[in-house]
């Protein structure tokens, strides 16, 4: 009886330790994901855990306002392009035809002009992508407000990291391309042409004024300090903005965003970064056909704008 009693005993506390799922199968119990998480949070191996915050809005919208605020300082771009219309100018004169005969420089004007024209193009390029990853930055930062202020049905972790890094890809890649292309066909060729054009520029119309020359050359030249210290200007501020520009907001969205950019998206990230490095340090290429330069050497991408 005693031998009957301790066995019953011991078939009870053994079985205590398991539970039975639902197929009948000895082992863990079954975790049910949450139908609805807080505001802010998603599901992570079954619970609900904090992935976006005030904080990590405001960083965003940061950020879109930064691409915003240069967008906004290269719309001043016709200071670039002033030298282009005074050069023009000259070329359209009797005296400017005169004065390449003493001045042999005054040669590489048209290579000049071209170089300056495209590059303020390439410029006005690089604006209009930084309008365009404004807009996918502002929709990856409304995805993001709609889940803190109206959550409605749980989201899982990894497809909302697969929706943000996806918007994140298609806002960084283009426009690292496009900041690659301004250092070396803006940025670079158009400062190595204007101190050296304003220096030729304001030789020759010393040369015109003491063979007289005429109004119109008069006006031009009247105007040609003015215009090149302004360009000049411009370019000095303008020169590290992109590089700097896209090394901060791609390292403040990488960090802000931590958990929701996903390890494919850190390399482009990452690749692209590399490739801006290289640029800056390629030295400038001058004197070609084109007139245009490769490379930029015009500062490095640590200051900001």
């Amino acid at each position: 009886m005693r031998l009957a009693s301790a066995l019953a005993l011991s078939l009870l506390i053994g079985g205590c330790g398991k539970k039975t799922d639902s197929s009948g199968t000895a082992g863990s119990a079954t975790v049910t994901a949450p139908a609805s998480c807080p505001a802010g949070s998603v599901v992570k191996d079954g619970a609900c855990v904090v992935v976006v915050t005030p904080d990590k809005v405001l960083a965003v919208a940061t950020q879109k306002s930064r691409l915003d605020d240069l967008a906004t300082f290269l719309d001043k771009l016709d200071t670039l392009a002033a030298p282009i219309d005074l050069l023009n100018g000259f070329r359209q004169t009797e005296q400017f035809k005169t004065l390449k005969a003493s001045v042999p420089k005054l040669d590489t004007v048209d290579t000049v002009v071209a170089t300056l024209a495209d590059g303020v193009k390439q410029l006005r390029a690089f604006k209009t992508s930084l309008g365009e990853a404004s807009v996918k930055l502002g929709n990856i930062g409304g995805e993001l407000d709609k889940l803190l202020k109206d959550p409605g049905t749980a989201k899982q972790l990894a497809d909302l990291r697969t929706q943000v890094s996806t918007e994140l890809r298609a806002t960084i890649v283009p426009l690292a391309l496009q900041v690659q292309d301004t250092i070396t066909k803006a940025i670079a060729p158009i400062e190595a042409q204007l101190s050296d054009t304003a220096d030729m520029v304001i030789g020759a119309c010393a040369m015109a004024k003491l063979s007289g020359g005429g109004d119109k050359l008069k006006d031009l030249c009247a105007q040609a300090k003015d215009v090149f210290g302004k360009a000049t200007a411009y370019m000095a501020d303008l020169k590290t903005k992109p590089a700097a520009l896209f090394d901060d907001v791609s390292k403040q969205l990488e960090t802000q965003l931590d958990q929701l950019v996903d390890s494919e998206t850190k390399a482009l990230i990452a690749d692209a970064q590399a490739k801006i490095n290289a640029v800056l340090l390629l030295p400038v290429q001058t004197g070609s056909a084109s007139g245009s330069g490769s490379g930029s050497g015009t500062g490095s991408g640590s200051a900001h704008p």
